[in-house]
């Protein structure tokens, strides 16, 4: 059964997704820019539930386990990799501008080893461009697969159950510093991704329950937005070192589950129309996810950015957003067309 309305939510999603790494660019000063700030950040999340939504919906009916992985490594791990050793090329040895440098690189590099194992970090971690941190995460959540069929055969309750109690430990964990942890991250999300598997299972009661809510989600987002502010006067994701020290509990992902009810509330009264932008926005996804870092890196590089910081965060945030959508289409369909049979391979679209 194809849900149009989970069309339009993948492309709502890497709209927030690029939203979240365009607004660092620019200063967020005042409380409202804040909130908003607040409000676009922690787009990974409506991925996550969506990914763990369509692992019941479309995968689970006639799941085969190696099928499955073997699938992912062809359309999502091996773009990954050799974009990750384009990166590694372009950035370590053309321009010798590392990302966190100061974290893999402890000594001189002068031998052939010292550099494949350079590569195998960046490649581990994800961190050689910002967003990249996801690839490694999701496929060891997709390595997981057996564990989240055993929670589909468990009783609704339970699974919700379970769902709270590592939700509550995703809030009191954060995620981890700079994303350098895979391990860290799969913990910290793998409650959205058992959420996005409950609604699938129970996808017409949920329907039904958000239906006509989507003021009252809205609220309760932007309040959660807001209190997170108040309190720790802070905004962003929340991130720490380690797992295990108590830094106060991170309001962002509570948020960012309200608001994919929100979203979904939202998007479920256009299940029956059709939307070609957002269509054409969420079949490119996954390649405007592999080339937005690249073009923000280049603008930050260049000092793009400088250029125009006389412009108020918010608009600022939008205008760089616009940008960076338009441009990562446009490479993304140049690549498509020029490699139609390759480029899956490339740019997983």
């Amino acid at each position: 059964m194809h849900l149009k309305s989970f069309e339009y939510f993948r492309g709502l999603a890497i709209l927030f997704i690029v939203a979240g790494h365009t607004y660092v660019y620019w200063d967020m000063d005042s409380f409202y820019e804040k909130v908003f700030a607040n409000l676009i950040t922690g787009g990974t999340t409506f991925f996550v539930f969506i990914s763990g939504f369509f692992f019941h919906h479309v995968f689970y009916p006639k799941f085969q386990y190696n099928q499955f992985i073997l699938k992912k490594v062809k359309y999502v791990l091996l773009p990954y990799t050799l974009l990750s050793l384009t990166g590694v090329a372009c950035f370590v040895f053309y321009l010798d501008h590392p990302p966190y440098a100061e974290v893999f690189i402890t000594d001189q590099t002068n031998s052939w080893y010292q550099y494949i194992w350079l590569f195998v970090q960046y490649w581990w971690t994800g961190s050689i461009l910002d967003a990249y941190w996801y690839i490694p995460f999701i496929m060891i959540i997709f390595a997981l697969s057996p564990l989240f069929i055993k929670q589909i055969q468990l009783p609704i309750k339970v699974q919700v159950g379970l769902f709270i109690f590592l939700l509550c430990m995703s809030s009191l964990i954060h995620r981890s510093a700079h994303n350098l942890s895979p391990i860290h991250s799969v913990i910290y999300f793998i409650p959205v991704y058992m959420l996005g598997i409950i609604c699938s299972i129970e996808k017409i009661r949920v329907f039904k329950f958000i239906e006509g809510k989507s003021v009252i989600l809205g609220l309760s987002v932007v309040l959660m937005s807001a209190a997170q502010i108040l309190i720790y006067n802070e905004y962003g994701n929340f991130h720490k070192e380690t797992m295990f020290s108590y830094e106060g509990i991170d309001m962002i992902i509570f948020q960012k589950v309200l608001m994919c009810f929100f979203l979904l509330s939202v998007i479920q009264k256009f299940e029956n129309k059709d939307i070609p932008f957002f269509k054409y926005i969420a079949s490119a996804s996954f390649a405007i996810y592999f080339i937005h870092p690249w073009i923000l890196y280049f603008f930050d590089y260049l000092s793009v950015f400088e250029r125009f910081n006389f412009l108020p965060g918010v608009l600022g945030s939008v205008v760089t957003l616009s940008s960076v959508m338009v441009l990562s289409l446009a490479i993304a369909a140049i690549i498509k067309w020029t490699f139609p049979n390759q480029s899956r391979f490339v740019i997983g679209w």
